[in-house]
C-alpha cells in the first residue's frame, strides 16, 4: 500500500486534461445526434464569456447567463475536451438524492448548525429547481430523460452506521423542523417487513398485516442483510446525459447568434494580458484548433480543473469512480418508477494490498427495461486519486460484476449478474467535500486578472447541487451579489483555500477507515 505521503504526492499531482478514448458508457449510446460532437467551421477568434465544460454546471451557467437580461446581446461559448456532456455528468449513477442528511453532522461540527441549515436548504431547493426546469422546456424533454420521483433507499450494513443515521436525524430535524418527514429511519423489523398498496402504487410504512385484497407480504426493499434504512422522500432519478444534451439542443437553437459549444476543442492554456486595461477580451485560451479570446473564463471542469488551475493542486483534486449497467436478475420485480436504493457500510482497507473498499454503492432502475444501474468503489488506493477514464481497472470491475447478489434478498438465486456495460467516470473532490465556487484569486490562477470563475468539486454528490450551483454563479458573473440561501460554505475565499489541505484530507479518510 501507498504510504500517506505517497497518497498526498497523488492527490496533488496535475490531473492533466481529459484523455481520448474513455470508457464507453451505457448513457451516451447513441450519442445525441446533434450536439454530442458540434463546433463551429471554425473556432470562433472572441466571445465574451467562454465556460470550460459542458456538464451539468456548464449548461445550467449557460442557460442562466444567456437568459440574463443585463447581459442581452453577450455571445456564450462552451469548450469541451471531448464530445459534449461526455465526462462526469455522462457517466454517473443517475440518482437525483439529497446528501444534506449525511453531510448534516459533518458541516455542523466543522462550520456550524447555520452553515449546515443552509447546505441543506439549498442541496433540495436545487433538487426542485432542476425539476423545475425541465417542466418549463416542456416538450419531449422529460420523457426522454426519464425524470421521475423515487423513495431513496439507504440501507445500513452495521449498527454503528444505524447510530450515526440516528444522531444525524435528529439534530436534521431539530435544526429544520418542517422537513421532518422527508428521511424516515427504519429499523431492521420496519425495514424487512411491510404491504404494498397496489391501488396508492407507493410502499407503506405499516404493520406486517394483510389488510385486503389489494396489499399482500413482501420483504420491503428486498436487501440481504441490514441493521436498517432511511428513506428519502422527494428524491429523484434520471438520464443525465439526455438531459442535458437535450438542454444544450434548445439553447442553440434559441440562441444562434449567441451561443456556440465547440467540441473536441481542449483548453491547453490559458493567458491574460495585462498590456492594455482596455482590451474587451484580456483572456487568451489555447487550444488546438486555435486562440479565442474571452472577457471572462468560467471553470466547469470538476476533477480537472487543477489542470489550468495551479493553486488548486491537492485542494481541488480527481477521483475515478466506477459504474455499470446490469440486466435485472429473473427474480427481481422492477421499481425503477418509485424506488432507488443505496448501501452503505464502514469504509475498510487492506493494509496489505492497499484495497480500499469505500462500501457505497448506489443503484436506479430503468422503469421501462428494467436494467439496473449501480456503481460504487473498491479498488487499490493509489489508484482511486487518478483522472484516466481511458482503464478499467481489474479490481472494481470485478467486484461490480458480483455484488448485487450480496445487497439484494431476491433476483440472482440462479444465475449470476449480466453486466451489460462498465465504465470509469473522473468526480471532482476538495480537501473539505464541499463545492468550490466563486471568483478565482490570482494565488488558484497564477494569472492576473479577475475575470476568472469557477464553480466544481462536487465531491460524487452534485446532482443534487450542481443546477442552482451554476445559476448562481452565473449571477456573480454578470455582478449580482451572492443569492440568499446560498451556502456561505461553497464560497472560494482567501481563508478557505488556505484551509484546503491534502494531508488533513488523506489523515481524515484514511486515518479513520478500518484495517479488519
Amino acid at each position: 500500500m501507498l504510504s500517506k505521503d505517497a497518497l498526498v504526492a497523488r492527490i496533488k499531482a496535475d490531473p492533466l486534461l481529459p484523455r481520448p478514448n474513455p470508457t464507453a458508457t451505457f448513457w451516451q449510446e447513441p450519442p445525441h445526434p446533434t450536439v454530442a460532437s458540434i463546433q463551429s467551421q471554425e473556432l470562433p477568434s472572441k466571445t465574451d464569456i467562454a465556460i470550460i465544460g459542458s456538464g451539468i454546471t456548464g449548461c445550467s451557467v449557460a442557460k442562466a447567463l444567456l437568459e440574463d437580461p443585463s447581459l442581452a446581446g453577450k455571445t456564450v461559448t462552451i469548450l469541451e475536451a471531448r464530445e459534449v456532456t461526455s465526462s462526469a455528468t455522462g457517466r454517473n449513477g443517475g440518482h437525483l438524492v439529497s446528501d444534506c442528511l449525511e453531510s448534516f453532522a459533518l458541516v455542523s461540527a466543522t462550520l456550524g448548525t447555520d452553515h449546515a441549515v443552509e447546505v441543506a436548504r439549498f442541496s433540495l431547493a436545487s433538487m426542485q429547481r432542476l425539476r423545475d426546469v425541465v417542466a418549463a422546456f416542456g416538450g419531449d424533454l422529460a420523457e426522454k430523460s426519464k425524470i421521475r420521483e423515487v423513495i431513496s433507499t439507504s440501507v445500513l450494513g452495521d449498527e454503528e452506521s444505524l447510530e450515526e443515521a440516528r444522531v444525524s436525524l435528529a439534530a436534521f430535524e431539530e435544526a429544520l423542523p418542517d422537513l421532518k418527514g422527508m428521511f424516515v429511519l427504519l429499523g431492521k423489523e420496519e425495514a424487512t417487513e411491510v404491504r404494498y398498496d397496489r391501488d396508492m402504487n407507493r410502499i407503506l410504512a405499516t404493520a406486517f398485516t394483510k389488510t385486503n385484497s389489494n396489499s399482500f407480504y413482501g420483504q420491503k426493499y428486498n436487501y440481504c442483510d441490514l441493521s436498517g434504512v432511511v428513506e428519502q422522500y422527494g428524491a429523484g432519478a434520471l438520464w443525465p446525459y439526455r438531459l442535458i444534451t437535450g438542454i444544450f439542443e434548445i439553447l442553440l437553437q434559441k440562441y444562434p447568434d449567441r451561443f456556440s459549444i465547440e467540441s473536441s476543442t481542449p483548453v491547453t492554456a490559458i493567458s491574460f494580458s495585462a498590456e492594455s486595461s482596455e482590451d474587451p477580451y484580456p483572456y487568451r485560451l489555447t487550444t488546438p484548433r486555435g486562440t479565442i479570446s474571452a472577457t471572462k473564463v468560467i471553470h466547469c471542469t470538476n476533477g480537472h480543473a487543477a489542470h489550468l488551475l495551479p493553486g488548486l493542486s491537492g485542494k481541488l483534486f480527481p477521483f475515478r469512480g466506477t459504474m455499470s449497467t446490469q440486466a435485472a436478475g429473473k427474480g427481481f420485480p422492477n421499481k425503477g418508477s418509485s424506488l432507488s436504493w443505496n448501501y452503505v457500510g464502514k469504509s475498510i482497507i487492506d493494509p496489505e494490498t492497499g484495497v480500499w473498499s469505500y462500501t457505497l454503492y448506489y443503484i436506479t432502475q430503468d422503469p421501462e427495461s428494467g436494467d439496473i444501474f449501480i456503481g460504487g468503489e473498491k479498488q487499490k488506493a493509489d489508484e482511486v486519486f487518478v483522472s484516466d477514464d481511458t482503464v478499467l481497472p481489474p479490481i472494481p470491475a470485478q467486484n461490480l460484476a458480483t455484488i448485487l447478489p450480496t445487497i439484494f434478498r431476491e433476483g440472482w438465486n440462479e444465475t449470476a449478474p449480466e453486466v451489460k456495460k462498465m465504465w470509469s467516470g473522473i468526480m471532482g473532490f476538495t480537501a473539505d467535500g464541499l463545492p468550490l465556487v466563486g471568483n478565482l484569486p490570482e494565488n488558484a490562477t497564477g494569472r492576473a486578472g479577475k475575470g476568472e470563475w469557477i464553480a466544481a468539486g462536487y465531491s460524487g454528490h452534485g446532482m443534487d447541487k450542481s443546477w442552482l450551483t451554476g445559476e448562481s454563479l452565473a449571477g456573480m458573473v454578470s455582478g449580482k451579489d451572492v443569492p440568499a440561501g446560498f451556502p456561505r460554505a461553497y464560497l472560494l475565499t482567501d481563508e478557505r483555500l488556505a484551509r484546503l489541505s491534502a494531508d488533513v484530507f488523506v489523515e481524515n479518510v484514511f486515518g479513520q477507515v478500518s484495517s479488519d
